[in-house]
């Protein structure tokens, strides 16, 4: 019981200080000229810094949303440009270019999910079967190549990472069309090699390794990095060490590459290994 009586009598003057604080705060604004300014200079203060965060967000949440608009400005441009490659060899009139589809069209995504310390690396996107993503497909930067599209959902894909020891595509040297294997080797990840490179090939430190367009999956021309080094191998052909374009750490935005012809294509590729 004491204890009870003691509880509501310090709630009581809790309550009576807090309306003695209210009535001295009420009465020292309105009858105190220098508290009167002292205590509206803290009021604008805390009102200018309240204001102040609340710009910073605003320019923050614009920024995100002028950044989205410069990547579906961007994929438009490359879009277009693809198309414009695409026929540009064949004198068509830009009419007739608006009514064909481009070889490759290109679908922007972001990366929620990457591993680089593995030997079979995997990136998660977040973009599925709902946003046209179907498996093979390959994914890009203007860096270089990202890797393909192994199997979706409707809202995500997993991406089978280059920096896969099983997975190679075919590149080229930039200057004189030369091919090779290209492949990351499961050390650095700024590195990968271009092996089978012929011996009568010439090369230098510092030539640039482009995308082949021998397949279906990327399109020709993607520039991947520079030779760094190279080495005989039994003396009938070259192995170059690359120094990668892609920073694999830092991966955000992506580009998924749809090309309208890759069933063809497969097709085609299918019958030619069915050949004896």
């Amino acid at each position: 019981m004491k204890r009870r009586t003691s509880t509501i009598t310090a709630l009581v003057s809790l309550v009576v200080f807090i309306l003695l604080e209210t009535l001295s705060f009420v009465l020292v604004s309105h009858n105190g000229t220098i508290q009167k300014y002292r205590l509206m200079t803290g009021v604008r203060s805390i009102q200018s810094h309240l204001w102040k965060r609340g710009e910073n967000m605003r320019y923050f949440i614009s920024l995100k949303e002028a950044n989205k608009d410069l990547i579906e400005e961007n994929i438009r441009l490359v879009n277009e440009l693809e198309k414009y490659k695409f026929f540009s060899s064949k004198h068509l009139s830009d009419s007739l270019i608006e009514a064909f589809n481009p070889e490759f069209r290109y679908i922007p995504a972001t990366v929620i999910k990457n591993s680089i310390n593995r030997q079979h690396n995997y990136i998660i996107i977040d973009k599925g079967s709902d946003d046209g993503i179907k498996p093979d497909m390959g994914v890009v930067t203007p860096s270089g190549v990202v890797g393909y599209v192994q199997s979706v959902s409707r809202k995500h894909s997993l991406v089978v990472s280059f920096l896969n020891t099983d997975y190679t595509i075919t590149a080229i040297i930039k200057k004189n069309g030369t091919f090779g294997t290209f492949q990351w080797k499961g050390v650095k990840t700024d590195e990968a090699i271009l092996s089978e490179v012929p011996i009568h090939t010439t090369f230098s430190v510092g030539d640039t390794i482009t995308t082949s367009g021998y397949s279906a999956v990327y399109p020709k021309g993607i520039d991947l990095g520079t030779v760094k080094s190279s080495e005989l191998v039994g003396g009938t052909s070259y192995t170059l060490t690359v120094s990668l374009f892609e920073n694999y750490s830092n991966l955000y935005h992506v580009y998924v590459v749809d090309n309208p012809n890759n069933i063809e294509f497969k097709n085609l590729i299918n019958k030619g290994d069915s050949l004896r």
